[in-house]
């Protein structure tokens, strides 16, 4: 039986994580890969590197969004609900429109929406998508675990 050195370990369960995120992107719908894209395309025309999903904060934000469209309202969601994982930072951006791209260009077109998408704080993002007839819901959760 070989023993495994702590670095051994260490390694392998950075390889690991690695693939669980590479799952966890690779488990959006399209919708949500769109929101994604969009949200880093507008990061890295900005020099700032992409963000990759965490998992607390996909669900969370695939859940609001859900929920917005089913009630056909736009409010922000408590924060710190549906995150497990232990956090020192959450932001969030909520819209509807016609489209991921118009939602997309009205985030980047308002201050507080752009500091979030641009914030080099982030270390991670959920994204959610959901329609009610003509109309787009998403939402950006961006979270600094810590």
């Amino acid at each position: 039986m070989a023993l495994r050195t702590p670095t051994t370990k260490r390694g392998l369960a950075i390889v690991i994580i690695v693939a669980a995120l590479s799952l966890l992107t690779a488990c959006l719908s399209a919708s949500q890969d769109e929101v994604l894209t969009e949200l880093n395309a507008d990061r890295k025309a900005n020099r700032l590197s992409s963000l990759a999903v965490q998992a607390d904060a996909q669900a969370k934000a695939q859940a609001w969004a859900e929920k917005l469209a089913r009630e056909n309202k736009l409010y922000h969601s408590t924060l710190s609900d549906g995150i497990r994982v232990r956090w020192c930072s959450l932001g969030e951006n909520v819209g509807y429109g016609g489209s991921v791209a118009a939602i997309e260009d009205a985030y980047m077109n308002s201050s507080g929406h752009r500091a979030n998408i641009l914030s080099t704080k982030w270390n991670g993002v959920g994204v959610g998508y959901a329609r009610n007839g003509n109309r787009i819901f998403t939402v950006q959760v961006f979270i600094k675990t810590c």
